[in-house]
C-alpha cells in the first residue's frame, strides 16, 4: 500500500515537473521566435538624396517583400539577422544589404552606367558596346512591344538610325513595312537579312514574331556585316528572343483589346458633283449633257433615293471601328544549372470591311531552354510552333479598294429595300465584294522551328570554346480559295419598284488548292578563343556553317461545282480542271571568321570575312570572299583627354571598309528569281500530234551567260561617338559610302528592237550609295520625374553610275547619274487659260481650253516625248526620321514615338474618271470651266482621253505629282503601375494597366490618302489603332 502511494506520488511529481519543463519550454520557443522576426524599415534615395518611388524591397529568396511610397520609405517583417535585402529599380544598380542587427537601413541606390558592361549582339556572338568597332544600332524589346501592331516591321522605323522604311498598306495578314537598311544600294533584291537566334534566313522573316518575346533587336551596317558574306550587302538585322532567368518561377500575362480604323481614305465627289462633272465632259466632247437640271436637283436635296442616290461607297462599304485583340502568358526561372522562358500568344484582328471577309489570327507558343551540365558543357533548346490563319475575300483588297474610288456616287450600295445595288463591271460592287457572299480565300501557314546550340569550353585552355548550333524549321502553306456567283439587282424604273436579280462573278464556282511545304536546316560550327595578357585582350572566332533550303507546291484547280455548298476538290467537274507542282532546293556552304585586338579597350581594331559559294554561278566564279576591316581609338581614355576635356565623358572614333557581296536577282515581277543565268533554260511549248498522241515540245527560254558573277558591294564608313554630362547628354553619327559593282542588267536599251536578240543580264551596272545617320539623346530626373528624350535620323541618296542607255536620248533623259526608280515626267506649267494662250504656246494637237500646259523642254516648239525630264526623286523617303521620349512620374509612365520622312514623291489621279469612275472631291473644287478660267487646275476628263490624263510609265505629268513628307505621332502609350503590399499579399507582384494607340495623327500635304501609300487609292489603308491593356506578374 505504501509502495503504490509512494509510486503515485512520484508520478504526480514528475507530471508537475514535466508540466513545467514544457511550459519552460513553450516560453523559451516563443522568446526565440519572437527575437527571430524584426521589422525593418528605411528611405530609399538616390545619389543626390532624392527619395526613390515605387523601389522593390524584398527578402532574398523568400516571397516576403514591398515597395517604397511617394517619400522612398518602406517597412517590412524579416525571418531574422541573417535575412538579405534586395533593393531593385529600373535604372539603377540593384543593391543586396545583410539585415544583422539593424532596424532602420536607408539604401542609396546608384544609376546604372550601362556604358561599361553594356552587351550587344554582333554576328556569331556579343560583344562590348564600348569595344565595338562598326556601326551597330540597337532596341531593346520593351521599346518595341509599346507599338500595338501584329507586324513587328511596323515597329521598327524611327526607332534606330540607318532604318529606311514605308508601308504601303496595311491588311489583316499583310501589311508589313517595307526594310531598308541605309536606304536603296543596287538595283536587285534589297532586303536586309534577318537572322533570328542566330539562324539567318529564317522562314517567315521578322513580321510575326510576337515582340512581347523579344530581347533586343540589333542592326549590322558596315564592315559589322561582312561577317555573313554574301547574304549582307543590304545590311543584317539580328533578333535575339527572351531566356530564361535565375530565380523562382514567375508568370505573367500580358492582354490588351481595342479597334482600328482607316487613318485616312479620299474624299470623292457626292453625286451632284460627279453629275455636274460628266456634263461638263459632254459639252467638251460636242454632245448635249446627259443629266438634267432637275437632275441635277433631286442627286443634290436628296429626295428620290430609288432613282438619284447619293452613294458614299467608302461609308458603305468599311465600318467605323475593327475589333482587335493580343493575348500573352509567359513563365520564366530557373537555377544556376537550368534556365526556362516559355510564351503561350494568340492575338487576332478584323479587316475594316462591313460583314468582313478579311480576318487574321495568329496562335504561337516559344520554348527557351538553357542546361548548364556541368563547368565546362551548357546546351540550350530553343523551339517555336505558330499558326497564322488568313481570311480574305475571293478578291483582293486592291480590286475592292478600286472599285470603291471608282463607283458611281449615282448608283446606289443598296437599294432603298435592302438588296444590293448593281456594279460597275464585272459584279464589282464593293459593299459586296468585300463580304463572304461572293467566296472565300483561306490561308494556313504553320512555322515550325528547332534550334539545338551546345558550348563546351575546353578544360586547361583559358578563352578557349566550341559553339555547336542546329536548325530544323518547316513551314507549311496551305491555300483554299473558292469564288462563287453571287446576285447583283438592278432597277429598271417601274413604278412598282420591282428589281431584277443577275448573277455577278464567276459562272459557276472555281475552287482552288494549293499547298506549299518548306524544309530549312542550318548547322555551324564555331571556335572562339578570348584572352588577355596584360593590358592586351584578343579574341579569335573561326567558323563554317552549311544551309540547306528545299520548298515544293502542288496547285489543282476545278470548276463547274454542281453546288457552292461543296467545295471540295472532288465535287468540280474534270472538265477545264488544272493541276501544276513545281519545286526549287538550295545549299550554301560558307567560311567564317573575325578576330580582334584592343590594348586596354582603348585602341581597338578587328577584322572578319566570309568564304561564300553559290550555286547560282559557274563553277570558276562560284566562291567569292568578303572581307572587313574596322579600328577605333577611344580618345577620352587618354590622359590628355581626361585633363583637359573631362567634360566629355566618353568619345569614340571609329572606321571601317568591307566588301560584302549578293548572288540574288530578281525577275521582271519583283520576286527572287532562282533559275540558273549561266545555262541554257527551256520550257514546254506547243503540243503536237505524233502518231496518235500528243507531244510536248521545248523551246529555249533564256540566253546563258557563262561570266556571270557576284555582285560586290564595298562600304567606307567614319563614325563618332559621344557622351556628355555624366553620360545624360550621347550623341553618334555615322557617314556612309557604299559603291555596288558587277550589278547585273540587261544591256537592251543599246540594243535596236528590231534585231529580235534578247541578251542575258549582264555583270555591267554599277552605282554608288551615300549619306549620313545619327542619334542624339537626353536622360536626366527633375525632382520626381524621369524622362528621356532621343532623336535619330538617316539620310542616304544613290545614284547610278553606269546604266546602258538607249542611245540618243537627251542627257536630261538619262538614268546615269539619277537615283534608281526614277521616271520621266512631262513638266506640268499650270493650264491654258484662254484661248489667246493656247495659241501662243506649243501644245499637242487637239489641246483646248482647261488642258494642263508643258514645258517645252527642249526649245523645239514642239510637245512630245524630247520634252519628258527624268525625276531625280522616286516613291522612297530619303530622309527617316524619329523622336522618342519616355517619362515616369509616381507610379505613371508615358512613351511616344513621333515619326517622319521627305523627299518622296507619289503620283495621285483617278483612272477611269468619268463615265466609268469617280473622281476625287479636289478635282471637282479646283477644276477649270469656262465660268471660272483663270485658275491653274484642269477641267474635267474622261477616262484616258486627254494626253494629260494618263498614269503609264513615262507618261504621267508633274501636276499630279504630290510630295509625300510628312511628320506623324506614330505610337504613344500611357500606363499606371500598382505595386502596393497588399498586392504582394496577394501574389502579385507587378500591375500594370495602359492604353496606347498607333497613327495617332499626320501632318502632310497629300491630303488624300496617306503619304505613305503610292498606288492612287487602290491600296488598303494604313489603320489607326486604339488599345487598353494589362500586365500581371505573379
Amino acid at each position: 500500500m505504501n509502495e503504490t502511494s509512494t509510486v503515485n506520488e512520484m508520478k504526480t511529481k514528475l507530471k508537475q515537473h514535466l508540466s513545467k519543463f514544457l511550459m519552460f519550454l513553450f516560453f523559451v520557443l516563443c522568446a526565440v521566435s519572437a527575437s527571430a522576426q524584426k521589422s525593418v524599415r528605411g528611405t530609399v534615395s538616390d545619389v543626390n538624396g532624392e527619395p526613390l518611388i515605387g523601389v522593390n524591397v524584398v527578402v532574398k529568396n523568400a516571397t516576403t517583400g514591398t515597395v517604397t511610397d511617394i517619400d522612398g520609405k518602406y517597412s517590412l517583417e524579416v525571418s531574422g539577422e541573417s535575412s538579405v535585402l534586395v533593393f531593385s529599380y529600373i535604372g539603377y544598380v540593384t543593391s543586396e544589404v545583410t539585415v544583422g542587427t539593424q532596424t532602420v537601413i536607408d539604401q542609396i541606390l546608384a544609376e546604372e552606367t550601362h556604358m561599361i558592361d553594356e552587351l550587344v549582339v554582333v554576328g556569331y556572338g556579343v560583344q562590348k558596346k564600348v569595344t565595338v568597332t562598326g556601326a551597330v544600332a540597337s532596341v531593346s524589346g520593351n521599346e518595341l512591344k509599346v507599338s500595338p501592331t501584329t507586324n513587328l516591321s511596323n515597329a521598327v522605323v524611327g526607332r534606330m538610325p540607318g532604318v529606311i522604311g514605308f508601308q504601303r498598306s496595311d491588311e489583316p495578314g499583310g501589311g508589313g513595312t517595307t526594310l531598308r537598311i541605309r536606304g536603296t544600294n543596287t538595283l536587285g533584291s534589297k532586303d536586309p537579312l534577318i537572322v533570328v537566334d542566330g539562324v539567318p534566313g529564317r522562314a517567315g522573316g521578322l513580321n510575326r514574331i510576337n515582340p512581347n518575346e523579344i530581347e533586343s533587336m540589333s542592326v549590322l551596317k558596315d564592315a559589322s556585316a561582312a561577317i555573313y558574306g554574301s547574304r549582307a550587302a543590304n545590311g543584317v538585322i539580328l533578333i535575339t528572343t527572351k531566356r530564361g532567368k535565375e530565380g523562382k518561377p514567375t508568370i505573367t500575362y500580358t492582354g490588351n483589346m481595342g479597334f482600328s480604323q482607316p487613318s485616312r481614305i479620299p474624299e470623292l465627289a457626292n453625286a451632284f458633283e460627279y453629275a455636274t462633272m460628266v456634263n461638263e465632259i459632254d459639252k467638251y466632247s460636242g454632245r448635249e449633257p446627259r443629266y438634267s437640271q432637275e437632275d441635277l436637283r433631286l442627286w443634290q436635296d436628296g429626295s428620290d433615293p430609288w432613282g438619284h442616290p447619293d452613294t458614299n461607297w467608302y461609308k458603305e462599304t468599311i465600318k467605323d471601328v475593327s475589333p482587335m485583340y493580343r493575348h500573352d502568358v509567359s513563365i520564366t526561372g530557373g537555377s544556376d544549372r537550368y534556365k526556362f522562358f516559355v510564351s503561350l500568344a494568340a492575338n487576332g484582328e478584323d479587316g475594316v470591311y462591313k460583314n468582313s471577309a478579311n480576318r487574321y489570327d495568329q496562335y504561337s507558343t516559344r520554348i527557351n531552354l538553357d542546361m548548364k551540365v556541368n563547368d565546362y558543357f551548357d546546351i540550350s533548346y530553343g523551339n517555336v510552333n505558330r499558326l497564322q490563319v488568313t481570311n480574305y475575300p475571293a478578291r483582293g483588297a486592291t480590286d475592292i479598294f478600286s472599285s470603291m474610288v471608282r463607283s458611281k456616287p449615282i448608283l446606289p450600295a443598296y437599294w432603298p429595300t435592302g438588296e444590293p445595288g448593281p456594279d460597275i463591271e464585272y459584279g464589282d460592287n464593293p459593299v459586296v465584294r468585300a463580304t463572304p457572299a461572293t467566296g472565300k480565300d483561306l490561308h494556313k501557314s504553320y512555322y515550325i522551328q528547332n534550334t539545338l546550340r551546345a558550348t563546351l569550353k575546353i578544360p586547361g585552355v583559358e578563352g578557349l570554346s566550341l559553339i555547336g548550333t542546329v536548325s530544323y524549321d518547316q513551314h507549311f502553306n496551305n491555300r483554299r480559295r473558292f469564288e462563287t456567283p453571287f446576285t447583283l439587282y438592278t432597277w429598271d424604273g417601274n413604278p412598282e419598284h420591282k428589281l431584277t436579280p443577275s448573277l455577278k462573278g464567276v459562272s459557276q464556282p472555281v475552287l482552288e488548292e494549293r499547298r506549299d511545304e518548306q524544309t530549312d536546316w542550318m548547322t555551324n560550327l564555331v571556335v572562339n578563343y578570348d584572352r588577355s595578357i596584360g593590358n592586351h585582350n584578343f579574341g579569335a572566332t573561326l567558323g563554317v556553317e552549311a544551309q540547306s533550303n528545299e520548298w515544293r507546291r502542288v496547285r489543282a484547280t476545278r470548276k463547274y461545282f454542281i453546288s457552292d455548298a461543296l467545295d471540295e476538290i472532288n465535287n468540280g467537274s474534270v472538265t477545264d480542271m488544272e493541276t501544276e507542282g513545281y519545286s526549287w532546293k538550295e545549299s550554301r556552304v560558307n567560311y567564317f571568321g573575325r578576330v580582334n585586338y584592343n590594348y586596354l579597350e582603348k585602341y581597338l581594331f578587328e577584322f572578319v570575312y566570309r568564304y561564300d559559294g553559290s550555286y547560282r554561278f559557274p563553277k570558276d566564279k562560284r566562291y567569292g570572299f568578303f572581307p572587313g576591316v574596322s579600328a577605333a581609338w577611344r580618345a577620352s581614355e587618354e590622359d590628355f583627354w581626361k585633363e583637359n576635356l573631362s567634360f566629355i565623358n566618353y568619345f569614340k572614333l571609329r572606321s571601317s571598309v568591307s566588301q560584302t557581296g549578293s548572288d540574288y536577282l530578281l525577275d521582271p515581277d519583283g520576286n527572287l528569281d532562282r533559275s540558273i543565268q549561266y545555262l541554257n533554260t527551256y520550257g514546254f511549248g506547243t503540243e503536237y500530234m505524233f502518231g496518235t498522241t500528243f507531244q510536248k515540245t521545248l523551246y529555249p527560254t533564256r540566253t546563258p551567260n557563262p561570266n556571270i558573277t557576284w555582285e560586290v558591294g564595298t562600304t567606307y564608313d567614319l563614325g563618332l561617338e559621344f557622351k556628355f554630362l555624366d553620360n545624360r547628354l550621347s550623341l553618334e553619327t555615322d557617314l556612309f559610302h557604299h559603291k555596288r559593282t558587277n550589278m547585273l542588267i540587261y544591256r537592251n536599251a543599246s540594243l535596236p528592237q528590231i534585231s529580235g536578240i534578247t541578251l542575258p543580264r549582264e555583270n555591267i551596272g554599277e552605282m554608288q550609295n551615300r549619306g549620313i545617320e545619327g542619334l542624339i539623346s537626353w536622360v536626366d530626373r527633375a525632382g520626381k520625374v524621369e524622362y528621356d528624350v532621343s532623336f535619330n535620323m538617316t539620310y542616304a541618296k544613290n545614284k547610278l553610275l553606269f546604266w546602258d542607255e538607249t542611245p540618243g536620248i537627251p542627257d536630261y533623259q538619262k538614268r546615269t547619274g539619277m537615283p534608281v526608280n526614277t521616271e520621266l515626267w512631262y513638266i506640268a506649267d499650270g493650264v491654258f487659260n484662254t484661248q489667246e494662250e493656247l495659241d501662243s504656246y506649243p501644245h499637242w494637237a487637239n489641246a483646248r481650253t482647261g488642258d494642263i500646259k508643258f514645258v517645252d523642254v527642249n526649245g523645239d516648239k514642239k510637245i512630245d516625248a524630247n520634252d519628258r525630264v527624268r525625276s531625280d526623286k522616286n516613291s522612297e523617303p530619303r530622309f527617316v526620321f524619329g523622336l522618342t521620349t519616355g517619362l515616369s512620374w509616381n507610379n505613371f509612365d508615358l512613351r511616344a514615338l513621333f515619326q517622319g520622312a521627305t523627299g518622296g514623291i507619289t503620283y495621285i489621279w483617278r483612272e477611269r474618271a468619268g463615265e466609268a469612275g469617280n473622281y476625287y472631291k479636289f478635282m471637282y473644287k479646283n477644276r477649270w470651266t469656262e465660268e471660272n478660267p483663270m485658275v491653274e487646275h484642269p477641267r474635267a476628263y474622261n477616262r484616258e482621253n486627254e494626253y494629260w490624263a494618263k498614269q503609264g510609265t513615262d507618261q504621267k505629268n508633274t501636276y499630279y505629282q504630290f510630295k509625300t513628307d510628312y511628320l506623324r505621332l506614330k505610337n504613344m502609350e500611357i500606363g499606371y503601375t500598382f505595386n502596393s503590399t497588399p498586392l504582394r499579399s496577394a501574389g502579385i507582384q507587378d500591375l500594370r494597366v495602359y492604353v496606347n494607340g498607333t497613327n495617332i495623327f499626320t501632318i502632310d500635304n497629300v491630303k488624300v490618302q496617306d503619304p505613305e501609300a503610292n498606288d492612287t487609292g487602290r491600296e488598303y489603308p494604313q489603320r489607326r489603332i486604339w488599345n487598353a491593356g494589362v500586365s500581371i506578374t505573379f
